[in-house]
């Protein structure tokens, strides 16, 4: 039997070409707006559907480091079904902490389960899976130990500049000395 720990629904992102009409319902909805409302450079002028041109986080009632949230991100040419359709872009699953992501990563790769893409955001690290029906599902830990330190982070020029942050290879990321182990979410 596997060590028992909490896992949370951490994020719930839709993509829309309906950007503000969106916004108002779940402003409406959740009866608040949207706690980051952004237009990242990366997705300025592009017709790629996974690149939002918009973005816009719902934050929900939940103690750090399980974060809730209802995303929506405004992508080009995006509609009917696949690929390019309106309606849930990924799940995301936060684990606690980097270790326990690690742990994650180590026991999925044993069952051949291995991340399609994997990036560090600079406030936490994702890998991301396809389910057996093809969904996307992002198994994430936050690359902070608090709060505090998380907030100062997403307040920093580098954050604003670049809120996708880079892609990461899992097997260098984790390693001993590897980039993961310089963050205080990294409990090793």
């Amino acid at each position: 039997m596997c060590e028992s720990f909490r896992i949370g629904l951490s994020e719930v992102v839709l993509r829309t070409p309906y950007y503000e009409r969106l916004c108002w319902f779940y402003s409406e909805v959740l009866r608040q707006p949207p706690t980051l409302d952004m237009t990242p450079a990366s997705g300025v002028g592009t017709a790629d559907p996974d690149t939002p041109t918009r973005i816009a986080f719902f934050q929900l009632p939940g103690g750090f480091p399980y974060t809730q949230r209802i995303a929506v991100f405004e992508c080009a040419n995006v509609g009917g079904t696949g690929r390019r359709s309106v309606g849930l872009h990924h799940l995301q699953v936060r684990y606690p902490d980097l270790e326990r992501l690690h742990g994650q990563y180590r026991h999925l790769k044993a069952l051949d389960v291995l991340p399609m893409e994997a990036a560090n955001h600079g406030v936490a690290s994702s890998l991301y899976y396809r389910d057996p029906d093809g969904n996307k599902v992002e198994l994430s830990g936050m690359n902070f130990a608090t709060e505090e330190e998380m907030r100062a982070f997403m307040q920093s020029a580098g954050f604003q500049q670049n809120p996708d942050g880079h892609t990461i290879d899992p097997e260098d990321y984790f390693a001993p000395g590897g980039k993961a182990a310089s963050y205080s979410g990294f409990r090793r």
